[in-house]
């Protein structure tokens, strides 16, 4: 009501308003360059903290492999060990029972039911 009356009041609310909507676009602005810089931080800090979690775990495994190829020359040492000793009880046995087991085919195979 008292504007309608003061033309010059008028004038000045509205460079007051234009005045408070480019402040608060600015603000805003401002706002927005602060979430995209935080954004960008907390990417590089995560690129950052994978690069790390992904070393410690290349070392981890670089170590259980070479632990494992280390043992596992010897441990492929002893199962071809196990495996010779092994061979040789079986033909052991099978030279000490070579001559029973002859004598049972050639009784078999010789002899005739009717």
């Amino acid at each position: 009501f008292f504007f309608a009356f003061c033309p010059m009041s008028k004038t000045a609310s509205v460079q007051q308003l234009l005045a408070a909507e480019k402040k608060a676009a600015e603000i805003i602005d401002a706002a927005k360059k602060q979430r995209v810089t935080k954004l960008k931080k907390a990417r590089s800090d995560a690129e950052a903290e994978v690069s790390s979690f992904r070393q410690k775990r290349q070392a981890t495994f670089e170590q259980f492999a070479a632990e494992q190829a280390s043992s596992g020359d010897s441990g492929s040492v002893a199962v071809v060990q196990q495996a010779d000793k092994e061979i040789a009880e079986i033909r052991a046995t099978a030279n000490a029972r070579k001559d029973k087991v002859s004598d049972i085919l050639v009784q078999l195979v010789t002899k005739v039911s009717l």
